[in-house]
């Protein structure tokens, strides 16, 4: 503990990089869960004969695990002609080596773009625009609040005690401010409890008045 807290330029500067990778490690998480709900296309135009599949993992720009960088050879569907690509990111597994699967291509990401030199290809198996989406917000709003809360700590931690101690001054005011705040709130919440005791007696009273009333006649 005594080292964490350490003054030392180095300790503060190593804790600030420890910081910045689990940062990096958070935000990974985002396209590691994303991806792992590939997003299938509706029309599928080819047939793709998988070769065989190399491990690239266990970090890409996809996030973290296996992911499986494929070679396939492929077959149009209208004109029958056919080549070969590479294919990256768990389009195709192990699994799937000698087998014939679907997909869509086209090129530079549309089927009748004019950029011939950019094929781009497309599942049929996977989920839809729908799901994949969703689950691309949900993992957004886990994972961005968490990455920037362990950035802004890492951050802080780089400063020294004294700075820190400053900092959150203004962020959360002076000792003496906190206990004047806390007694503050202690005394409202005093004043509604009285509020709320004087109004229950209020009601009490009526209700025992409309009795005696209703008893005297």
């Amino acid at each position: 503990m005594e080292l964490w807290n350490s003054n030392n330029l180095a300790v503060r500067l190593a804790k600030l990089a420890g910081g910045l990778v689990v940062t990096a490690a958070v935000l990974m998480l985002w396209p590691t869960i994303v991806f792992s709900f590939p997003q299938k296309h509706s029309s599928p135009n080819a047939t793709a004969l998988v070769h065989s599949c190399e491990d690239t993992g266990p970090i890409t720009r996809r996030g973290f695990g296996h992911n499986w960088d494929c070679s396939i050879k492929v077959r149009d569907d209208e004109t029958g002609k056919t080549w070969t690509a590479n294919v990256d990111m768990n389009f195709f597994t192990p699994d799937d080596v000698g087998k014939e699967k679907r997909l869509t291509w086209g090129y530079g990401g549309g089927r009748y773009n004019n950029n011939t030199e950019l094929r781009t290809y497309t599942p049929a198996e996977g989920y839809s625009a729908g799901v994949f989406t969703l689950i691309g917000c949900l993992a957004g709003v886990v994972i961005v609040p968490a990455a920037l809360w362990m950035l802004a700590k890492s951050i802080i931690w780089s400063f020294s005690r004294e700075e820190q101690r400053k900092f959150w001054e203004k962020i959360n005011g002076t000792t003496e401010e906190q206990a004047a705040k806390k007694q503050q709130q202690a005394e409202e919440r005093a004043q509604r409890q009285q509020a709320r005791q004087r109004s229950a007696d209020i009601k009490e009273a009526r209700r025992k008045a409309k009795e005696q009333r209703k008893a005297d006649r």
